[in-house]
């Protein structure tokens, strides 16, 4: 998918139910990140309502794996320190603060 395709049909709700799957032999990678939300507050400046979260990202990623493990939908898991190379898988570019978690999804047909 194109970045422009994404762009031009992000508010659509098609985009979002889409459940075509890609061939069982492409690797495809999904990205995903975590907060707990510990509750909401007004912005000081404009008074929108906005929601806080917890300073310690560890704890939700750390219950997110945990979470994906005991249901068993992943099966290998590699992490891999800020500056790491991701191993033999193609990644464009990624930032981390600490540590970024690779889980092989597993497909139960």
């Amino acid at each position: 998918m194109s970045l422009a395709y994404a762009e031009a049909n992000l508010g659509k709700a098609s985009f979002w139910l889409n459940r075509d799957r890609p061939p069982d032999e492409e690797c495809v990678h999904w990205i995903g990140a975590g907060t707990k939300d510990t509750g909401i507050s007004l912005t000081r400046l404009t008074f929108q309502i906005t929601h806080a979260t917890d300073s310690d990202t560890n704890v939700e990623h750390d219950y997110i794996i945990d979470e994906l493990r005991r249901t068993g939908v992943i099966g290998e898991i590699n992490s891999y320190k800020a500056g790491q190379r991701l191993g033999h898988k193609h990644v464009n570019h990624y930032v981390t603060d600490g540590e970024v978690t690779a889980a092989s999804l597993m497909v139960n047909v």
